[in-house]
């Protein structure tokens, strides 16, 4: 949806970052593509993967800076070997990666205002935080149920905020004149699933899918790059390709006057 009755002058863009595994280093792509049509954003809503984009970027760093760290041998080395006792991945060594890049660890020392969302696995319901401490939100955003071990933080036992709300667009609605969202799962699949552990990935996939297509429908403009279903949400192995998915899929889209600075 474009909106033509909006005053460009003064415009604040809002942007929602979907989860995705792997997919979400599409979203650096997109974001280093709207930054080069001078896309200013002023608040930013992410989901697991989106989750730890936004608040990189909320930070500071540059879409190809945060490639970098997300990519590099300590960061995906923290995601392997602390194993718990339920044989899940713990977050911590990760969750002290990015410490060393986000030391005051607070949302209110951000550069742009920033809301994750995880889901309170015993209450069954979507979480939302934007004060406080940063990280541990942000890794109880990307806590993939079956995968990683679910994180306490305050009161709440939690796991990836997908799981209810993979499009976290409601922070931003009545906030912002204009709603971006970056959505890296583009439906449908490839090629049909060869093992049980694929077949279990697929279908948690489409369901995470399934509650965002209501609130894609809210977004002004929505960024789906649809190379993306070439690429397992898994595999970290293709970090270059899904980067060049994103940025080129969103440097060729015709974006709305209203919304670009002269």
């Amino acid at each position: 949806m474009i909106l033509t009755n909006k005053k460009q002058k003064n415009m604040t863009i809002g942007l929602v970052l979907s989860g995705g595994g792997a997919r979400g280093i599409a979203h650096l792509g997109v974001l280093k593509a709207l930054q080069e049509k001078k896309i200013k954003i002023s608040g930013i809503s992410g989901c697991s993967a989106g989750s730890i984009v936004g608040a990189m970027f909320a930070a500071g760093y540059s879409p190809d800076h945060i490639f970098e760290i997300v990519v590099s041998t300590s960061t995906l080395r923290a995601l392997r070997p602390a194993w718990s006792r339920s044989g899940l991945l713990k977050m911590q060594k990760a969750e002290e990666v990015y410490l060393k890049y986000i030391p005051h660890n607070s949302f209110e020392r951000l550069k742009i205002p920033l809301t994750v969302n995880a889901t309170n696995l015993y209450a069954g319901e979507t979480v939302y935080f934007s004060s406080g401490e940063l990280l541990k939100p942000v890794m109880a955003s990307c806590s993939i149920p079956g995968l990683f071990e679910p994180i306490t933080f305050g009161e709440n036992v939690l796991i990836d905020g997908g799981i209810l709300n993979n499009m976290p667009i409601e922070p931003l609605i009545g906030k912002y004149d204009y709603i971006i969202g970056s959505h890296c799962n583009p439906f449908g699949m490839q090629q049909m699933p060869k093992s049980m552990s694929s077949i279990v990935q697929k279908s948690l996939f489409l369901a995470i899918n399934n509650n965002s297509k209501g609130r894609l429908a809210k977004c002004d403009l929505v960024i789906e790059p649809p190379g993306l279903k070439l690429f397992d949400p898994y595999d970290i192995r293709k970090a270059t390709g899904i980067f060049k998915a994103g940025y080129e899929f969103a440097s060729q889209m015709e974006l709305p006057e209203l919304i670009l600075v002269k």
